[in-house]
């Protein structure tokens, strides 16, 4: 779900705010890698308030974030509050309604994996190689390829989503010409449950196959939407420098090796 967080601020908030910024601007940040953080940013003409959107599964997502930022503890922040907001229409919709206008390219199955995505940048980040990999056609577009992408979810849904991505995702994968294998690994952190999804691919070329012209964007469908709480709206793209694992074709090395992982457990 989504959920609006608020600020209504005092009248010496323009002129005291650069004292708190940086604490304030590194806190969202880290929200935003976390996938909790959607959009945030003051209101303008005047400056008298400011609005984030945050992503989870309870409003305690915003008021967490609320209750310990920088702006409200130094007082800046005169009132805050949190709304829910259902949103319908949209490529990151909670709720989408009438999907059948979206385009075809991102309804497969293959893309419901969350689709491996660009993590959100920080203040102090830069646009390295390994998330610019083949996205100026060079001859990097030749070179083996790993996506990652990361998501949370509840204790209690964490089945859900293994079996979605293990039945559903990972069989349709196998299908894309350029694919060469995936993992799906989790663990336990702070009550809930990460995910760290990894696609092995031939080349950028055949990312695109999977991912359409925006190879960096996230693409989430309702099944998968149903059973995160979280998740990164973009993936990250690395190229392979060398591995150890050279198995002859390397066909479905880490698709065979995910689903014994599974099996095993």
């Amino acid at each position: 779900m989504h959920y609006l967080l608020f600020y209504e601020v005092g009248e010496d908030y323009v002129s005291r705010r650069a004292e708190f910024r940086d604490a304030h601007l590194e806190k969202a940040w880290k929200a935003s890698a976390r996938g909790e953080l959607v959009l945030g940013g003051a209101l303008a003409n005047p400056v008298d308030g400011a609005v984030l959107l945050f992503r989870g599964d309870s409003p305690e997502v915003a008021e967490k974030f609320a209750r310990a930022d920088p702006y409200v503890t130094s007082g800046l922040v005169k009132r805050w509050h949190v709304r829910e907001w259902n949103t319908v229409a949209g490529e990151d919709a909670a709720t989408p309604i009438g999907r059948d206008a979206a385009p075809a390219a991102k309804k497969t199955p293959a893309n419901e994996i969350g689709s491996d995505s660009p993590n959100a940048r920080g203040p102090s980040s830069t646009t390295g190689p390994s998330n610019m990999i083949g996205q100026d056609g060079s001859s990097r577009d030749n070179g083996l390829i790993l996506r990652m992408w990361r998501a949370r979810s509840t204790v209690d849904k964490s089945g859900e989503y293994v079996q979605h991505a293990t039945k559903k995702v990972f069989p349709a994968l196998r299908a894309i010409e350029g694919h060469r294998g995936a993992y799906l690994l989790r663990r336990a952190i702070d009550g809930a449950i990460e995910f760290v999804v990894l696609t092995l691919w031939d080349s950028m070329e055949a990312v695109r196959r999977f991912a359409g012209e925006q190879p960096e964007k996230a693409v989430v469908e309702p099944e998968a939407r149903a059973v995160l709480a979280s998740f990164d709206n973009s993936v990250t793209h690395f190229e392979i420098i060398d591995r150890t694992d050279k198995t002859a074709g390397g066909s479905s090395f880490a698709s065979d090796s995910a689903a014994r992982s599974e099996s095993n457990r």
